[in-house]
């Protein structure tokens, strides 16, 4: 058999004659054959491990999912991408089998092209992969050597260089879990077309991915920008006139978990300095995780008053508050306390924070005595 492929396959079946159609269907790769979980484990093991495992359920002994499971537990092996083969077709064999560290699932008996294409596709992304992997080396070994070079520069270069080191990280730590997931649900969009309405979770799956990643994104680099550049342009703002504005823009949200929305503005004018849009990016992520971490039925209270030369914008949720951990490091770039929020809302405060630090004003949270987190924004007011 002529190699055509780089890439090493190991089969694994215990019936003769489907390891003969996959040797002819996947002509033209290097093919290594098993025909049980216990000598698939020593071939896989053996000098260099495979760049895919196609393997089977059934087999006497040690089936699939224990084998698949012994695969992931191996630093060997971890990452070498699994198709299950088999005739079971019940949506608890699928779910068992990507528990067991699956990447694909196929029946018996197999469609030539499928095969291949699903073959193909697990390769390519074991590729990216790595590509990516490599490619995160040397950019941690850039920002390595350039962290050096700035350690000897001014102080404002200084902070500049802790800004981006701080955002390197951020993107390491949260990139991880939504690449995973688009990783994890990609190939199932070659399926998405047929009538097959368990593969909508799937779908659904990769666009929360989508979403988080884009969101991660968009609130990792505003931190960076106003952590590097407090300069920002201002203008006079009606902090009230902004409130209602966000108010009624996430009206549908709130109304989707019936709460009941209780507001107390002064009558006079409430004027700031400000950059509209970064405000109204401040008070939206503050409501939206205020209706994200409500009981449904419950109220959010958002009360703005003047005093002085301050004007204050107080919002209120009947959630079950911040823990101690969360109230100590809420604001740091990994706040990330236990579990009155997701890891999505340490980031959206911390935003919040360095919009509050661009205009020269403060955010406190804390917990309320009848239940509930309260969160607490203070601007100076512009001068008459």
């Amino acid at each position: 058999m002529k190699t055509l492929y780089e890439n090493t396959i190991l089969l694994v079946d215990d019936t003769p004659e489907n390891i003969e159609i996959l040797v002819e269907l996947l002509d033209g790769f290097d093919l290594k054959v098993a025909i049980n979980g216990k000598e698939a484990l020593e071939t896989a093991w053996e000098d260099t491990a495979p760049d895919l495992i196609l393997l089977d359920i059934m087999m006497p002994e040690m089936d699939g999912y224990e084998a698949c499971r012994h695969l992931r537990a191996d630093e060997r092996t971890k990452d070498v991408p699994v198709i299950f083969l088999t005739a079971k077709t019940q949506k608890e064999d699928v779910y068992k089998a990507f528990e067991a560290g699956g990447q694909d699932y196929l029946t018996k008996p197999f469609d030539a092209r499928e095969l291949t294409e699903r073959v193909k596709t697990q390769l390519e992304l074991k590729s990216q992969r790595e590509a990516l992997r490599d490619m995160n080396h040397i950019l941690e070994e850039k920002v390595r050597e350039r962290t050096a070079q700035l350690a000897k520069a001014n102080e404002e270069l200084k902070v500049l260089d802790k800004a981006k080191n701080d955002f390197l990280m951020m993107i390491s730590h949260e990139l991880r879990t939504p690449l995973n997931g688009i990783v994890g649900a990609t190939y199932f969009l070659d399926d998405s077309l047929s009538a097959d309405n368990e593969l909508a979770e799937f779908v659904d799956m990769l666009k929360t991915s989508v979403d988080r990643l884009e969101k991660f994104s968009t609130t990792a680099l505003l931190i960076t920008q106003l952590n590097t550049n407090h300069q920002i342009s201002k203008s006079e703002i009606d902090l009230v006139a902004l409130v209602k504005e966000v108010i009624a823009e996430m009206t549908d949200k709130i109304n989707s978990k019936n709460l009941e929305l209780q507001t107390a503005f002064p009558q006079e004018v409430c004027i700031v300095h400000g950059q509209k849009e970064l405000l109204e990016m401040a008070v939206r992520n503050i409501i939206d995780n205020a209706v994200k971490y409500s009981e449904a039925d419950h109220c959010i209270c958002v009360n703005v008053e003047k005093t002085g030369n301050k004007i204050t914008a107080v919002f209120r949720d009947k959630g079950k508050g911040f823990s101690k951990e969360a109230l100590d490091h809420l604001f740091s770039s990994f706040g990330l306390g236990e579990k009155h929020y997701d890891q999505n809302l340490g980031l959206s405060l911390k935003a919040v924070k360095s919009i509050m630090d661009a205009h020269h004003g403060t955010i406190s949270v804390e917990n309320k005595a009848d239940g509930g987190a309260g969160v607490r924004l203070e601007l100076p007011a512009a001068a008459n």
